[in-house]
């Protein structure tokens, strides 16, 4: 009995590892290339702590201005959208040193007006740093976005 239990494994073994070479001779003998196992897939490198989206508050003499941040990190690269109460745009920027930098512009009554946020990532997980545009700066927070 155990010979057979022993044989038929055996059996199974060789069927097992046999049909991709059979498959691989089909493929050769109708003239494409035998196929190949797909590598096996990377572990995604860390992801950013800036990537995400944010709810941003923005401090002003007014009172606060709160606005929703979508951001894609690529190795040092961000893009993104920013969307307010003064409507949506498309922001871009860059991470360098630890820091967060990202920048769009727009038209102030036919002047353009260039707005620059540098932040760094809080021990909490959120964001904070001062955005520039021209005529002072102005302190900035954002937390995660619950999704």
């Amino acid at each position: 009995m155990k010979t057979r239990h022993l044989a038929a494994m055996a059996a199974a073994v060789m069927f097992v590892a046999a049909v991709p070479n059979a498959e691989a001779r089909q493929a050769q003998a109708q003239g494409q290339p035998p196929t190949q196992a797909k590598p096996e897939a990377k572990p995604e490198a860390a992801a950013s702590p800036f990537a995400g989206k944010w709810n941003v508050n923005v401090q002003n003499p007014n009172g606060a201005v709160e606005s929703t941040l979508d951001l894609k990190v690529d190795g040092k690269k961000v893009t993104g959208t920013l969307q307010s109460q003064m409507g949506n745009t498309t922001v871009e920027g860059e991470i360098a040193e630890g820091k967060l930098t990202f920048w769009f512009s727009v038209d102030a009554d036919g002047q353009t007006l260039n707005i620059t946020f540098v932040g760094t990532s809080q021990k909490d997980g959120s964001l904070a740093g001062t955005l520039s545009f021209g005529q002072g700066d102005l302190n900035w927070t954002a937390t995660k976005a619950k999704n």
